[in-house]
């Protein structure tokens, strides 16, 4: 495994992430404070994921012509002017403003994943891919903590210093980050030239990609459903308030880095990515039954680890497998292109959960995200079957 430059966007990721994670805790209040309605609020949180869904593949395919190094630095140094136009903004259309930035700027993890794929061969991508997982959840985890301790220091404290680490980030990134794109591939890939639309298109003709994407996109639904309405069925069922939800969210997250940073390579060394992808599928469902009918704390502590194990190790071997299936000249723009499909659920699934609450009970987000996993794993069990049968990556 090529260690150093792994480590140095490992770092750079779970940098971005941190800083992402800091505006989190106050992202509401501050929205909430310049007249923001509910709705408005729940608007802001779609602008930044729909920025991420139009931003992905054009950061993959920027980068398979200049490299990932320039598209990462850009994307790190826009990030840090996204945080200080928010810690700036007197008014709700520059916090809009600031955050669908932040949402372009962020749009880079298909790109630091095609850079894991550059360093890593094809067996070891799994590995690299759980550990971005792994630096991602340390960032989502810990971002908030810090966030909010830095609360009581004003509105835009938490915001100046993502602005800060984003301005360290780009210090590092610079001067240890080292471009992982070959000159030939580059070259190929300009050559070539495809346009977003084309390469969707052609991914749709190959056997093995659009079920990838479209797995992605109803796994990635489910578990955004749990996320926005889980502090509300704490609460329900709980009595949970902010305080006991941080710490539960904190618990899942270091259970998902965990199981993304420990379990993928030796689960990889006994298994296929496929039969990875289909296991982690399977365990996602099973924890989300699980989870609906805990009454006792344990049973919820447990029910979270078995939510974070399915969704750490199907996630990676669901981002390798892609990763293997495109051709190296289009590594950044298929992986983009399958960010987006996350991007396109975090719109879609937080929208679900809040109406399957709000008709049904504190459970229905849970159940009705279970079905949807359920359908994922008919989608994972057809990519096991086919992984056997087709091996070719799509020609774009």
């Amino acid at each position: 495994m090529a260690r150093r430059p792994l480590l140095v966007v490992l770092f750079t990721i779970f940098l971005d992430l941190l800083g992402f994670g800091l505006v989190i805790p106050l992202l509401p209040f501050f929205a909430k404070d310049l007249g923001a309605s509910g709705l408005e609020v729940g608007l802001l949180m779609t602008s930044y994921s729909g920025m991420q869904f139009l931003f992905s593949p054009i950061w993959g395919r920027i980068s398979d012509r200049v490299g990932r190094r320039p598209v990462l630095l850009v994307s790190i140094a826009a990030n840090a002017v996204a945080m200080l136009l928010f810690a700036a903004s007197t008014s709700l259309p520059l916090v809009f403003l600031a955050r669908a930035f932040a949402g372009m700027a962020n749009a880079n993890i298909g790109t630091a994943q095609a850079y894991v794929a550059d360093v890593l061969s094809g067996e070891e991508r799994a590995r690299g891919m759980g550990l971005v997982g792994a630096a991602i959840g340390m960032g989502f985890v810990l971002g908030p903590a810090i966030g909010g301790a830095l609360a009581p220091l004003g509105r835009a404290a938490p915001a100046l210093a993502a602005a800060a680490l984003s301005g360290l980030n780009f210090v590092l990134a610079f001067v240890f980050l080292p471009e992982s794109l070959p000159p030939e591939a580059r070259e190929e890939a300009r050559r070539r030239r495809s346009s977003r639309l084309r390469t969707f298109v052609e991914a749709l003709d190959h056997p093995i990609l659009p079920l990838l994407f479209l797995l992605f996109f109803l796994l990635t639904t489910a578990f955004a459903q749990m996320e926005a309405t889980f502090a509300l069925f704490t609460h329900a069922r709980f009595g949970y308030g902010t305080a006991e939800n941080g710490y539960l969210m904190a618990f899942i997250g270091v259970a998902l880095a965990g199981a993304q940073g420990g379990l993928v390579g030796p689960l990889r060394k006994r298994m296929s990515e496929a039969a990875m992808l289909l296991a982690g599928t399977s365990l996602l469902a099973v924890g989300l039954l699980f989870l609906a009918g805990v009454h006792t704390i344990p049973g919820l502590l447990a029910a979270c680890v078995v939510l974070a194990v399915g969704h750490g190790i199907s996630n990676p071997a669901l981002s390798s497998l892609v990763s293997r299936q495109a051709p190296e000249h289009a590594q950044g723009q298929v992986l983009g292109v399958n960010q987006s499909m996350a991007s396109l659920a975090r719109v879609v699934g937080p929208a679900l959960g809040g109406l399957a609450f709000d008709h049904g009970s504190e459970v229905a987000p849970f159940l009705s995200g279970a079905a949807i996993v359920l359908l994922g794993c008919a989608v994972a069990f057809r990519i096991f079957r086919r992984r056997h049968a087709a091996h070719r990556p799509v020609a774009l």
